[in-house]
């Protein structure tokens, strides 16, 4: 039964997963293979953009004169994006959306505990979030390749480790405020406008001091895309984000473990 609660949640998801494969494929290949344009073309640009947006691009648009750093600006930070908005649903939805649809209830019938049933379900979430991150890069050398370019497989890897674990802490946030309520849109919500804000305010840091302090509270200012394309990942901010992941699998599971769940 250990194995099924987990089998089952990734066959039940098949589809979706599918989907999302298919999407995250078309987007990153699409805009990847528009590099040349937009490399040959950024320079006159560069001006008329916002100087408050200029830091996503590096400086004087730096980041977007190699592919490299058009991977970690474009492919992540921006169409990447999508990864970030698959986490969060899939992460709201796993446990919460079983509830909501009276599937979980059952289940808690059944000789297996609460913990097990959480911890399977988050290790469909991991597998999920895992998959989609290694189309995302099998996606990005398919479009390197297209326009005659290459990532190199350090960068490539170091951006692919940062951004696995940057959505699963996100997923798992979402996972365990829905495991916590019962409620899918609790948890989609919540890091839903959580991660919006923390993703402009990233963007924004260098504009006050106000602004830089909010960073602080941004995990994508310690998941640093276009720092990691040219720079080692970063110890301290892999802990950052690992233990707000820990944080909220323990939250979740200490209260699913002991909250009344009745068929809805």
């Amino acid at each position: 039964m250990l194995s099924n609660v987990f089998l089952k949640t990734l066959y039940e998801k098949r589809i979706a997963i599918i989907g999302w494969t298919i999407g995250i494929l078309l987007a990153i290949i699409g805009v990847g293979v528009m590099f040349p344009s937009i490399k040959e073309i950024f320079g006159s640009q560069m001006a008329q953009i916002p100087r408050e947006f200029q830091g996503w691009f590096g400086e004087n648009g730096s980041m977007m004169s190699s592919f490299k750093g058009y991977v970690a600006t474009e492919l992540v930070g921006n169409v990447g994006i999508m990864l970030v908005i698959q986490a969060i649903i899939f992460g709201s939805s796993l446990l919460a959306g079983d509830e909501e649809n009276n599937v979980l209830q059952p289940l808690l019938t059944l000789p297996i505990s609460r913990r097990s049933i959480y911890a399977q379900k988050w290790a469909a979430l991991e597998v999920i979030n895992l998959i989609l991150v290694i189309v995302w890069a099998i996606a990005v050398e398919i479009a390197a390749l297209l326009v005659h370019e290459t990532v190199g497989f350090n960068i490539l890897f170091r951006i692919g480790i940062v951004f696995f674990l940057t959505n699963l802490a996100l997923a798992t946030i979402a996972y365990s405020i829905g495991a916590i309520t019962g409620k899918r849109s609790a948890g989609g919500i919540f890091i839903g406008v959580y991660a919006f804000l923390a993703y402009f305010i990233n963007a924004l840091a260098g504009q006050g001091d106000v602004v830089k302090t909010l960073n602080q509270l941004s995990i994508f200012k310690y998941a640093g895309y276009i720092e990691l394309s040219s720079h080692t990942i970063l110890f301290g901010n892999i802990v950052v984000i690992v233990m707000a992941l820990i944080i909220f699998y323990v939250l979740g599971l200490l209260i699913f473990s002991r909250r009344d769940i009745q068929m809805n």
